[in-house]
C-alpha cells in the first residue's frame, strides 16, 4: 500500500488530537494520486473531504487496504504494516508546530524518490516528498 500523510518540520502528526493543518491543495492533490480508486483514511479524516469524493473509511483501514491501494494517515503508527507499505509520500507544511504524536519510521532509512514544490491554500509553499524502500 502507499501511505500519504502530513507533517511538520520536526515529523509530528496531531498535537491533542487535531490535525496540525488542513490545506484543500493537499486534499485535492491526494485525490488525484488516488485515482479512481480512491483513499482509505481513519474516521477521524473523513470530514477532510467531500461526500462525493472516492474515499473509504474504517477504523481499521490499514488492515483492510490492498497492496495496491492508497491511505492517508493522520493518526496511527505505520510500524506495525511496515512489511505492506510499498511507498510514503510526506507533504510538508514547512513550519514547526506543536506535537504530541510523531510518525513512527525513520524516513532517513527509505530512498527519496522524489521532490515536488507546490502552492497552497493555507500555506504559499508546500513540500511533497515521495520515499521508497
Amino acid at each position: 500500500m502507499e501511505i500519504f500523510l502530513c507533517l511538520e518540520d520536526r515529523g509530528g502528526m496531531l498535537f491533542h488530537g487535531r490535525r496540525l493543518s488542513r490545506d484543500r491543495a493537499v486534499t485535492a492533490d491526494l485525490l488525484a494520486a488516488a485515482g479512481p480508486a480512491g483513499l482509505w483514511v481513519a474516521p477521524f479524516s473523513r470530514g477532510l473531504f467531500a461526500p462525493g469524493d472516492p474515499v473509504r473509511a474504517a477504523e481499521d483501514f490499514l488492515l483492510r487496504a490492498g497492496e495496491r491501494d492508497a491511505c492517508f494517515v493522520e493518526d496511527r503508527p505505520l510500524l506495525p504494516h511496515l512489511a505492506r507499505i510499498r511507498a510514503v509520500t510526506v507533504y510538508r507544511w514547512n513550519r514547526r508546530y506543536p506535537f504530541d504524536r510523531a510518525l513512527d519510521l525513520d524516513l532517513s532509512q527509505w530512498r527519496l524518490a522524489s521532490v515536488e514544490e507546490f502552492p497552497g491554500y493555507s500555506h504559499p509553499i508546500l513540500t511533497k516528498e515521495r520515499y521508497i524502500p
